[in-house]
């Protein structure tokens, strides 16, 4: 029986730690004078429901001719940090000010 509980836990913290990643392009805009491109994404991560976080990022990408290649432009290595906002169950936190 100890070992159906602790199997049983496990297996609810494997299931806990999963989650799903999806990101949609709100915004582009060209540069009509230079091959760079401005993204805006959102970023949902969920976890089974329970645990909620979005973020608002934004990338700035170099066109190569055959492909964008994009960098976080508010990654806070630049004092820039995405606007994020976190909930779970009656819980929810934001960074923007």
């Amino acid at each position: 029986m100890n070992r159906f509980f602790m199997a049983l836990a496990v297996s609810l913290l494997a299931l806990a730690s999963t989650g799903c990643v999806t990101r949609t392009i709100t915004h582009f805009e060209d540069n009509e004078k230079s091959p760079v491109t401005a993204l805006e994404v959102n970023k949902f991560f969920t976890v089974l429901g329970f645990y909620n976080k979005a973020t608002h990022q934004f990338y700035l990408c170099q066109d190569t001719g055959n492909q964008l290649v994009c960098k976080l432009s508010c990654d806070g290595a630049n004092d820039t940090v995405c606007p994020m906002g976190a909930a779970s169950g009656n819980l929810t936190t934001t960074n923007v000010r």
